[in-house]
């Protein structure tokens, strides 16, 4: 093994003489991937790389970025959804460091999470506003000061945010204020999804002195990158809201909490006359808003007064440090008048009916980016198919490259199995196919020699099998994820599996799409066996039904059902399935309780190299896998 990576690394082109290769040799499986990044940034395309875990994605994209970038004068965004990332690519950038190479680097987390005001407000819309008063009013000692000697420093070796931030609180400036200093004369910038594909781009791009034209992207976890755009441009407000809006409104501008009483009335007349959820059209609400307000200051007032209003009364609560969710309702008025372009409008009846919005394709703000920026790398671990993602996001076709690479762990460290009777769909979610799942889940765990997790589609899934679990005694400790934890939550669950694995192990009960099944590496083998129960198809309802017919119109009949439906309920498979085998060592089984996955209209939408094995027992197989030799 030696010998043959010590010959695909001489095969490699030398890296370029102000970025080295960050570690003593290029490993098996990296080669490819690092001669097409490189090839792709340097003809100014978009590579959309599907390479699973362990090939060192952090360590090839960014080796590629910065030598397409530094004799251009570009910045690279290294551009992530998860803090851990964030820890993964510093640390590369410091391997960069010991290995001679001179990288400016910023690690930059949301704006909120760096401040050091103790009395900052909690939610997101509200901080922002309560930043924006503080800064322009002077009022912000942290950012007053100056902060050169901070920036200097960040600017000689990669800080971590949390470094960043410390010594920014010892010199009592503002962390945030420090980075985005830096990051205007830095090489590098790790940051999240947001700075570029929402409307803080232009804010971002701004400060930093920089265009889209002289960036050069690295997107982490592409995958997750259309819906994050989605999530970006949508929202709600249920009759609650309005009527909590009205009562904050109050203390800070009387007029403005009369014509929201008045709309949250409106609101509830509408909205019980509904029989059920269905799409609304934009001029539903604002009449139903315009039908509540009422004469004011000697005047009408009008749909468009009460934005300006609501705004007003949001900076004056602000400017007062009071707690108030004004922000949020400003912002949902003024979208849902101003935003059109493959926006979905929803309404739901009832005391407890809400007005909402989604936007239902992530080119709108994502296709002028990959129009106008000088290249990307977007890499994932399940970016399948990697032409799914490009379409979604708008990347021009004449601009874009697809590649597959095949994992660098041997197969034989993995069992990947599918039970052929197994099934959640909805027409066999019998009391008698319950029983079946909970059995096969109860039997794996058994047969496997330590920790175990099984990813369900849904939370009611979850505790259908769970119920029956119990009954049937599974002599392991089982941990429960539920929908509210947190990251404590989530870091507790890995130290309970920790603690349990010298005793035999316990069970990890999670959903698929949920953090546990996607956001967390469980390293050093920590699971025996994964379960993945079920395909977690969407549940036919208004918005899932609206995505689908747009994608048809946009993509045709056979690719739209595909995008809408069935590749993000395989990518949740493959996300659970992929929490077993974290390196070239770790030796786990994964089994498939969902017979679908054999049949043509699925199977043929997994990767090449994730080719499932019908088996009717399979915890008699998971046990033989395992059991010492």
């Amino acid at each position: 093994m030696e010998r043959a990576e010590s010959l695909e690394a001489s095969a490699v082109p030398r890296p370029s003489p102000t970025v080295p290769w960050p570690f003593d040799r290029v490993r098996h499986g990296q080669v490819e991937f690092l001669r097409d990044a490189r090839a792709s940034l340097s003809a100014g395309r978009h590579l959309l790389a599907h390479a699973p875990t362990g090939i060192g994605k952090t360590a090839v994209a960014l080796v590629a970025a910065l030598e397409a970038a530094i004799p251009a004068g570009k910045l690279v965004l290294f551009l992530t959804a998860r803090q851990s990332q964030h820890r993964i690519a510093i640390e590369t950038l410091r391997r960069l460091e010991r290995k001679g190479a001179r990288v400016a680097a910023v690690d930059l987390i949301a704006k909120q999470s760096m401040c050091l005001q103790e009395h900052a407000p909690a939610s997101g819309r509200a901080f922002h506003e309560f930043c924006d008063f503080k800064v322009k009013s002077r009022s912000c000692s942290f950012f007053n000061r100056d902060d050169e000697a901070v920036v200097a420093a960040v600017l000689q070796r990669p800080f971590h945010v949390q470094e960043l931030i410390r010594a920014s609180a010892s010199c009592r400036v503002c962390p945030h204020k420090v980075a985005m200093d830096a990051a205007s004369r830095a090489h590098v910038v790790v940051c999240d999804y947001n700075l570029v594909f929402s409307d803080i781009r232009e804010p971002f791009l701004a400060r930093v002195g920089r265009s889209l034209d002289d960036l050069v992207l690295i997107v982490d976890e592409a995958h997750n990158l259309p819906d994050r755009i989605r999530s970006h441009l949508c929202g709600d407000l249920s009759l609650v809201d309005v009527a909590r809006a009205a009562r904050e409104a109050k203390d800070v501008d009387p007029e403005t909490a009369h014509q929201l009483a008045g709309v949250a009335k409106s609101m509830e007349r509408f909205l019980l006359g509904l029989r059920g959820e269905r799409v609304a059209r934009k001029e539903e609400f604002i009449d139903a808003v315009e039908a509540g307000l009422r004469h004011g200051l000697g005047r009408h007032v009008g749909y468009t007064d009460l934005v300006e209003m609501v705004g007003w009364a949001a900076e004056e609560a602000l400017r007062r440090a009071l707690p108030t969710r004004l922000p949020e309702l400003a912002e949902f008025l003024a979208r849902w008048r101003d935003v059109d372009e493959a926006i979905l409008r929803l309404v739901v009846p009832g005391e407890e009916g809400k007005f909402a919005y989604r936007l239902l394709d992530p080119s709108v703000i994502s296709r002028v980016v990959f129009e106008r920026v000088h290249g990307s790398v977007l890499m994932s671990g399940t970016l399948h198919p990697p032409e799914m993602y490009a379409d979604l996001l708008g990347i021009p076709r004449a601009r874009r490259e697809h590649r597959a690479y095949a994992s660098p762990f041997p197969r034989a460290n993995r069992l990947l199995l599918v039970h052929p009777h197994t099934t959640t769909l909805y027409a066999r979610r019998t009391a008698e196919m319950f029983d079946l799942l909970a059995r096969e889940v109860l039997t794996v765990a058994v047969a496997a020699p330590g920790n175990v997790a099984a990813f369900f589609p849904s939370y009611e899934l979850l505790e259908e099998v769970l119920g029956r679990v119990r009954e049937l005694a599974i002599g392991k400790p089982l941990i429960i994820e539920r929908p509210d934890w947190d990251k404590a939550k989530r870091d507790g669950a890995l130290e309970v599996l920790r603690s349990a694995r010298p005793g035999g192990g316990a069970v990890l009960f999670g959903v698929q799409g949920g953090s546990l099944s996607e956001g967390v590496d469980y390293e050093d083998n920590l699971l025996a066996a994964v379960v993945v129960v079920g395909l977690p198809l969407s549940p036919p309802n208004v918005e899932g039904e609206a995505l689908k017919d747009y994608y048809v119109r946009k993509f045709g009949s056979a690719k739209g059902y595909d995008y809408a439906v069935v590749f993000p309920a395989v990518n949740k498979v493959l996300q659970a399935a992929g929490r077993a085998i974290r390196s070239e060592t770790d030796r786990a089984a994964v089994v498939l309780l969902e017979g679908r996955l054999l049949a043509p209209r699925y199977a043929r939408c997994l990767p090449a190299d994730f080719a499932p094995r019908p088996s009717p027992a399979p915890a008699r197989e998971v046990h033989a896998f395992l059991a010492p030799a």
